[in-house]
């Protein structure tokens, strides 16, 4: 698969070192590096399999739907043709909703059905946040509903819109299963609930590590997006082959995260 270069990876917080601040309360340091160690490797172990859930992939599937489709003249006609049924100046709400009639409509695990809604809300709200023009809002109908997806209508703005999907979805599961190994690994109860209040407050850092893990993503996004979504709508065979290569790439920076921390 073709892509672009981008140079030297950011280097994000380690880690074992978020999970360490988060667990500074106790001395445990042998169970707080196998909680981390752990979180990491069912993160790995669930997005092996993940492009094969159709939630996942109805996700992914709608926001480029939604990138493809913004620039044409006759753009909600076209997406009602696709499953994306929009009121005319639609606003979030209004997204969210089509979002979770569109994703739930065939499921095939509640876990990541869940996860993947949470997280193209959240992508599509942050989208909104950051392209937001002049002093539009965007809880309130408005004649600009697609112009902030206009924005990522080509390479660069689907590179950019794709990965704050695959960083919203890595922060969700990392922070479950930070979660779960805790409970697992933390027989004291009080030792436990103050990991769980220590985690809402390093929750940013999360997210950090979750945003630079899938900036890798975007090395080939933009010219995959270029090469085979500018001009039409790709098949269900090479949007799974998009994110089958994604989400192997994720892996990997989490592999390399495992083995810097060994």
């Amino acid at each position: 698969m073709g892509h672009e270069r981008i140079g030297t990876l950011p280097k994000s917080e380690r880690w074992r070192n978020i999970v360490r601040s988060v667990g500074n309360y106790t001395d445990s340091e042998d169970n707080i590096a196998e909680i981390a160690s752990q979180a990491t490797r069912n993160v790995r172990s669930r997005f092996q399999d993940i492009t094969s859930d159709s939630s996942v992939f109805a996700a992914f599937k709608f926001i480029l739907t939604l990138a493809h489709l913004a620039k044409s003249d006759d753009a909600l006609e076209k997406l009602q043709g696709q499953g994306i049924v929009l009121p005319k100046n639609f606003n979030l709400y209004d997204l969210a909703f089509c979002i979770q009639n569109y994703v739930l409509e065939d499921i095939d695990s509640q876990e990541y059905s869940s996860f993947a809604v949470q997280s193209i809300i959240e992508t599509i709200s942050e989208w909104a946040r950051v392209n937001e023009t002049g002093q539009q809002n965007l809880f309130e109908s408005n004649d600009g509903s697609l112009e902030l997806w206009r924005k990522a209508s080509n390479g660069a703005g689907f590179c950019e819109l794709s990965r704050l999907f695959f960083s919203k979805f890595t922060e969700r599961y990392l922070k479950y299963f930070l979660e779960r190994e805790a409970a697992a690994e933390i027989n004291n109860l009080y030792d436990r609930t103050q990991f769980n209040k220590n985690l809402e407050t390093h929750i940013d850092r999360i997210a950090k590590h979750a945003f630079e893990t899938s900036k890798i993503t975007q090395s080939f996004a933009a010219a995959w997006f270029n090469k085979y979504a500018r001009e039409k709508l790709p098949t269900d065979k090479r949007i799974r082959g998009f994110l089958s290569f994604a989400f192997q790439k994720i892996n990997s920076e989490l592999v390399r995260e495992e083995i810097a921390n060994d």
